[in-house]
């Protein structure tokens, strides 16, 4: 039996069987390792580096080693799915969330002479705390940056959990991009009105706050545009980020700023109206002058979505949830078991445990809806081990769903509309029905 001691949080497995892959050694000790493909080496998301122990690891077979000479990994870098363990190591996981792939993805190219700079269409997301120059002036430092991290704490989310990478933080301004992935550009843009829509939901759940702590009205402007940027590590070579430059950038900028004259929470240039058809509800076009450019540029109020937007309603409705996780995770298990008590022998772990696992198997699902084909990997391996180990049946899916919708109807109340609980009803079905068809192959 071998030891492995994960550096990040200092947690240590002591009972490693030999021949494990370390992704498993993960998974069936509940430690947040992500991974999406389905140990397949069709992703890098489980990827780790060796601390300690190299000798200890098995070589890396032919998938792990087209991945590696592809990424120009070191031999300390290596691929969770893939690498078997033979005695002790200290390890460290690399990912931690969606921004830390898309950085590390990025670096890992431009190591191996790849991506020095290069072009994407990307939708350029600016937003801006309104009046924050006054704030400032009347608090003091400290308020001031607590109040910053609070604020940027939350806007930050929707952006993550809609494929978008926060490129910097200017002041009080967020700089975000979206379809760096070469997703199409309806996707690339429909993420970002997402996550505009979202950050401003987030705005209001903090406003109350912001008034009671601050004495201020928070209060933000957002400003999309797409078109295409060069997307590059850039600065010294002693200090360089990835960043994005180019007209979109500024254009985004300046859309950002005439929020504040047209008095609209979220304005959209026509390139982004025109990706998303009747997709949207937008006010009165504006034919307006946009700083440094010859001409007028015609700007969309956006309202929200004409037609329901699934990740959208889920994202949302699991803002309410998040907060209380832990009461949340707590009472779908007393719902569950009250309706289903022949189900209470499966969950051999304390109910704190249990709780905590799923929220945090919710939370990587709201994370995951626009990238489920992604997921799905790692989705099928669960229900395969279900269906194993505890002799899962379709019959217990329905009793989890029923369990599931009215604990999110107890917890939401009026905010659980008809569409709303469509919305989870449609999520959990698509996930169940992966889970199944691996579970009964």
């Amino acid at each position: 039996m071998h030891k492995v001691t994960y550096a990040n949080t200092g947690a240590i497995v002591e009972d490693v069987a030999d021949g494990q892959t370390l992704l498993s050694v993960s998974v069936h000790r509940r430690f947040p390792h992500h991974h999406q493909c389905g140990a397949q080496a069709r992703c890098t998301t489980c990827r780790f580096q060796i601390l300690d122990g190299v000798s200890h690891v098995s070589p890396r077979n032919a998938w792990e080693k087209e991945v590696a000479t592809q990424r120009g990994w070191d031999d300390f870098t290596r691929l969770g799915c893939q690498t078997k363990v033979h005695g002790d190591l200290v390890i460290r996981l690399l990912v931690d969330n969606p921004q830390e792939i898309i950085v590390l993805d990025l670096e890992e190219l431009q190591g191996a002479g790849q991506a020095e700079g290069k072009e994407v269409q990307a939708a350029i997301l600016f937003s801006d705390i309104r009046n924050f120059t006054t704030f400032a002036e009347q608090n003091l430092p400290y308020d001031v940056v607590l109040m910053l991290n609070q604020h940027f704490a939350a806007v930050a989310e929707p952006v993550l959990n809609n494929n978008g990478f926060v490129d910097k933080y200017i002041g009080d301004s967020i700089l975000a991009v979206f379809g760096i992935r070469e997703e199409s550009a309806e996707t690339t843009c429909r993420n970002a009105v997402r996550a505009a829509l979202l950050m401003q939901d987030a705005v209001e759940r903090l406003r109350p706050i912001f008034e009671c702590s601050f004495n201020m009205l928070l209060r933000i402007g957002i400003g999309i545009h797409f078109g295409p940027v060069i997307l590059g590590r850039m600065g010294h070579p002693g200090k360089r980020q990835v960043t994005v430059i180019g007209d979109t950038v500024n254009m985004a900028s300046r859309v950002e700023r005439m929020t504040k004259e047209l008095d609209a929470p979220i304005l959209l240039t026509e390139a982004v109206a025109d990706h998303l058809g009747g997709a949207l509800r937008l006010g009165v076009a504006v034919d307006a002058p946009i700083k440094g450019r010859a001409g007028r540029t015609l700007l969309y109020p956006c309202e929200g979505f004409s037609q329901p937007d699934t990740v959208y309603l889920i994202q949302r409705s699991f803002q309410g949830v998040s907060a209380r996780g832990m009461e949340f995770g707590e009472r779908f298990y007393a719902v569950l078991f009250e309706a289903n008590p022949e189900l209470r022998p499966y969950f051999k772990s304390d109910l704190t445990t249990q709780a905590l696992m799923l929220v945090s198997m919710l939370s990587s699902v709201v994370k995951g809806l626009n990238r489920l084909e992604e997921v799905a990997g790692g989705l099928r391996e669960l229900g395969k081990r279900h269906f194993l180990e505890y002799k899962t049946s379709r019959a217990d899916y329905v009793k989890v769903a029923r369990a599931l919708l009215m604990t999110l109807e107890e917890f939401l109340g009026a905010e659980f509309t008809p569409e709303i609980r469509q919305a989870w009803l449609l999520v959990y079905s698509q996930i169940a029905a992966i889970m199944i068809e691996a579970g009964e192959e």
